[in-house]
């Protein structure tokens, strides 16, 4: 514990007790009707990156399956992220040379 946490502590104590809480409202049907919006809202929002997130797991393993058959990922974007495509080559070419490459 840090000498500011000390300092906290002892004025925390040495100080007058705060006021008594006031009762809490009982919660009306506005509140509910408030709370039910925003849930729907929320739900409303996250269900699809949700449901987006889960299409994007069995691209490892395709992935994984067009290296494996001497394939390279070529990607839409720069940054190496989005969507991506398996270019396959397409037959033996001259030693040195990238070979053709057919997209699947």
């Amino acid at each position: 514990m840090s000498s500011i946490d000390l300092f906290g502590l002892t004025l925390a104590f040495v100080g007058a007790m705060p006021p008594p809480r006031p009762p809490r409202p009982r919660p009306d049907r506005a509140t509910w009707a408030a709370a039910l919006l925003f849930g729907g809202i929320c739900l409303g929002t996250v269900g699809p990156m949700i449901t987006i997130w889960s299409f994007h797991r069995p691209y490892a393993e395709a992935k994984a399956r067009c290296i494996a058959d001497g394939g390279r990922i070529l990607y839409a974007a720069l940054d190496g992220s989005g969507p991506y495509r398996c270019a396959r080559p397409l037959g033996a070419s001259e030693p040195g040379r990238q070979p053709a490459l057919r997209a699947y």
